[in-house]
Order: C-alpha cells, then sequence, then structure tokens
C-alpha cells in the first residue's frame, strides 16, 4: 500500500483530552511518527471535535476492539463501592 503525501503513520503511546469551549481537543501521542526526522521522538496530534464525535469514536473503538463499554452506574452504586 502507497502512503499519501498528507498520511503519516506512527505507534500510539498514549493519549489525553482536554475541553475546549463546547468540543474536546484529543492528544494522540505517537512515536515512530513519519512526521518526525528523528523517529525517537514523541509526535503529538491534536484532534478538536465534538462531544458525539467523541461518543461515536468510543462507541466504534470498543465495537472493534471486542470490548464491552463500561456499565453506568448508580448514584448508590458508586457512593458504596
Amino acid at each position: 500500500m502507497a502512503q499519501a503525501d498528507n498520511e503519516s503513520f506512527g505507534v500510539l503511546v498514549g493519549w489525553a483530552h482536554h475541553a475546549v469551549g463546547p468540543k474536546l481537543d484529543l492528544t494522540l501521542q505517537c512515536t515512530q511518527s513519519t512526521r518526525c526526522n528523528n523517529r525517537r521522538e514523541v509526535d503529538d496530534h491534536h484532534i478538536v471535535m465534538t462531544r458525539e464525535q467523541a461518543a461515536v469514536l468510543a462507541n466504534y473503538l470498543f465495537r472493534v476492539s471486542g470490548q464491552t463499554p463500561p456499565k453506568q452506574r448508580g448514584r448508590l452504586s458508586r457512593w458504596f463501592s
């Protein structure tokens, strides 16, 4: 498979998120990135998305990984756990 000029590839080593008003800034940290001259550096990719997009992405990742989303617990359950 040929790599397009506007694509980069790397190995995911970490992530974080920050609220930006009503949206989220999802930061994906990659190493061995094809964007870096030194492949040992960590390359940060910032993706700004709505909360709805984040929920769709989360559901997709649960589905393709074969995992199930965590069950929501009620207030009493959270207090006594």
